[in-house]
C-alpha cells in the first residue's frame, strides 16, 4: 500500500510539473506585459490626489479648459488631478519665494532665477534622489544623467532641469520692419560698436521710438562670464566664458567698467529708455505697441521665430556673444517639489509623466488642438509642425504658447511653424557644441558666507542695474559701489567660492 501511495503521489507531482511548464510556455510571451501592467497599476494613487502646479506665464483665458483636458489623462494614468497657477514674469520670483516659505499653494514648480542651493539649504524644497530612483527613471532617461547632475546640492538631487536650450548666446532682438527700412544688416552685427551704429540710425530717424528697452528694468544679466550660481548678483565670477578657474570680483574688472561706461553714453544719447530701471514691461510688449525698436536677449535656435509668434510681429536677432554653457544655465530653471507638499510621491509620479508624455507636454505648452493650434506638417521627432488656427495669433488666442522652455520637456512635443522640422535636434546640437565653462557641474554652497551674501546682495541692488541701464555715471558711482561691496564682505565670498571650486576641481582629477 505504501509503495502504491508513493507511486500515485509521484505521478501527481510529475503531471503538475508538466502542466505548469505547458502553461508557462503558453503564456510566456505575455508575462512581461503582465508585469508592466502591474507596475503601471502601482503608479495609480489609491485615492484621488490633487496637486498644485505653479508656472510662470501671462494669464491664459482658456486655462480651465486646458487643465481639464490634462486631468483626463492624469486621472486615468495616475489618479491625480492638477490645478495650475500662472504667475506673471515680473512677480514670479517674489510670489514663489513666499509660497515656498509658507509651504502653501504649491506642490511642484520650476525654481527660476533663485539659486537652487538657496532654496534647498533653506529647506523649502525636498531631496529627490530616492523619489527619482523609485518613480522617476523614465524622467532620468529623458533628461539625461549628465544634465540631471546639475540639480545636485550636496549629496542629493533637488531640482530637475528642463528640456530646452541648456546653453546661451547673447545678442539683440529687434523689429524687422524698422531694420529693413533703414538697411540694418542685423545678421552681421557682431560687436557692440556695430550695434551702437544701428541704434543711432533708429534714434536719428525715428525720434518717437525707444531704441533699447530694458525688460523689467534689467538690461543684460551677464555678458560672457560664469556667475557660479549667482545670476542676479554676480558675487564672484569666472571671466571669459569660464575658461580659467580664477574667481574674480566682476565689479572691479576693466570689462565691467567699459560696459557700464558704454551704457551710460547710450543713455545720455537717448538710446536707452528713460528711467529704465523702473520699467515693468517686457521687450516684446513695447515692440508690439510700436514704441520700441529692440532689446538685449538670451538667444537660442529659433528665438526669432518664438518671439515673432508670441507678439505677432516679425522679430530678427543679432548674435554678439556666441553660445556657452555653465552650471547656472542648466540650473536656471529646475523643477522641484515643495517641502509643503503632502504627497511628494504623487508629485514625483506627475513630474515623471510631464517629462515623458507628449500628449501632456503639448497640452501644457500649446493648449487644445483645433482650438489653440492646428497641425500643418510633420516634425522629425514624430510630432507635428503646428500653427495658430485661422484668425488667431499671439494677441487673441485664449492660450498663448509662451514659456515652453520652462515646462519640463518641450523637446518631445510639437514644433512651431517657422522652425525647421528637426528643430529639437538643432537645439540639442546647440547645447552640445557650446563652449562649456571649466566649472561646469560645480554648485556653490553659500551657507558659510550667508551674512556676507545678504549684505552684498543689498549693495548690488543699489547700483548694478542702474549702472547697467546707463542711469548712473560710472566715474562717480563705481568707486562707491566697489567700496561698499568691500565693506559688505565680497572678498570673503570670493575666497570661499575659490576654496570650494579648487576642492571640486581636485576631486575631478
Amino acid at each position: 500500500m505504501k509503495r502504491l501511495l508513493a507511486s500515485m503521489l509521484l505521478m501527481v507531482m510529475v503531471l503538475s510539473l508538466i502542466t505548469a511548464c505547458g502553461s508557462a510556455n503558453k503564456n510566456n510571451s505575455g508575462s512581461e506585459d503582465n508585469n508592466k501592467e502591474a507596475a503601471a497599476g502601482d503608479l495609480r494613487e489609491k485615492d484621488l490626489v490633487k496637486l498644485n502646479i505653479v508656472m510662470m506665464s501671462t494669464n491664459k483665458d482658456d486655462k480651465d479648459e486646458v487643465i481639464e483636458a490634462i486631468n483626463k489623462i492624469t486621472r486615468e494614468k495616475l489618479n491625480i488631478e492638477v490645478d495650475i497657477t500662472f504667475i506673471a514674469y515680473g512677480n514670479y520670483v517674489q510670489q514663489t519665494t513666499m509660497m515656498l516659505s509658507s509651504g502653501k499653494g504649491v506642490d511642484i514648480l520650476p525654481v527660476y532665477m533663485t539659486p537652487l542651493a538657496t532654496v534647498a539649504n533653506n529647506g523649502q524644497i525636498i531631496p529627490l534622489t530616492k523619489l527619482l530612483d523609485k518613480y522617476g527613471q523614465d524622467l532620468v532617461k529623458a533628461i539625461g544623467p549628465d544634465y540631471l547632475e546639475s540639480g545636485r546640492v550636496g549629496d542629493d538631487i533637488y531640482g530637475i532641469t528642463t528640456g530646452r536650450d541648456l546653453a546661451k548666446a547673447y545678442g539683440f532682438q529687434m523689429r524687422k520692419d524698422l531694420a529693413d527700412k533703414y538697411d540694418i544688416d542685423y545678421a552681421n552685427i557682431k560687436t557692440l560698436d556695430q550695434l551702437e551704429e544701428a541704434l543711432m540710425t533708429i534714434h536719428k530717424n525715428e525720434p518717437n521710438i525707444i531704441p533699447v528697452v530694458p525688460p523689467n528694468g534689467e538690461l543684460v544679466r551677464n555678458w560672457g562670464w560664469d556667475t557660479l550660481g549667482d545670476d542676479m548678483t554676480n558675487l564672484g565670477v569666472l571671466m571669459n566664458f569660464g575658461k580659467e578657474l580664477e574667481v574674480v570680483n566682476l565689479y572691479e574688472t576693466d570689462f565691467y567698467k567699459d560696459f557700464v561706461t558704454r551704457m551710460n553714453r547710450w543713455y545720455k544719447n537717448g538710446l536707452i529708455m528713460k528711467d529704465a530701471i523702473n520699467n515693468t514691461e517686457i521687450t516684446g510688449t513695447l515692440l508690439k505697441a510700436g514704441t520700441a525698436f529692440g532689446g538685449f536677449a538670451n538667444l537660442k535656435p529659433g528665438f526669432d521665430v518664438q518671439e515673432s509668434r508670441n507678439y505677432g510681429l516679425d522679430i530678427v536677432v543679432s548674435e554678439i556673444v556666441p553660445a556657452y554653457s555653465t552650471t547656472s544655465d542648466v540650473q536656471m530653471t529646475t523643477w522641484a517639489i515643495s517641502n509643503g507638499s503632502k504627497k511628494p510621491e504623487a508629485a514625483m509620479k506627475l513630474l515623471n509623466l510631464m517629462y515623458t508624455d507628449p500628449e501632456i507636454v503639448n497640452l501644457m505648452i500649446y493648449g487644445i488642438e483645433g482650438k489653440h493650434y492646428v497641425k500643418v506638417g510633420d516634425a522629425s521627432n514624430g510630432q507635428a509642425i503646428i500653427d495658430y488656427p485661422e484668425g488667431l495669433d499671439g494677441s487673441n488666442t485664449g492660450y498663448r504658447p509662451n514659456g515652453g522652455w520652462m515646462w519640463p520637456n518641450q523637446t518631445i512635443g510639437h514644433v512651431w511653424n517657422g522652425n525647421p522640422a528637426d528643430y529639437w535636434e538643432a537645439q540639442t546640437k546647440f547645447n552640445d557644441t557650446a563652449v562649456r565653462s571649466s566649472a561646469y557641474g560645480f554648485t556653490f554652497d553659500s551657507s558659510p558666507v550667508r551674512n556676507q551674501m545678504t549684505a552684498c546682495t543689498n549693495v548690488v541692488a543699489k547700483y548694478h542695474d542702474a549702472l547697467m541701464t546707463g542711469m548712473l555715471n560710472p566715474e562717480e558711482t563705481l568707486p562707491i559701489f566697489q567700496k561698499e561691496l568691500k565693506a559688505a564682505g565680497i572678498d570673503d565670498i570670493i575666497k570661499e567660492k575659490q576654496a570650494q571650486l579648487d576642492k571640486w576641481a581636485a576631486s575631478k582629477k
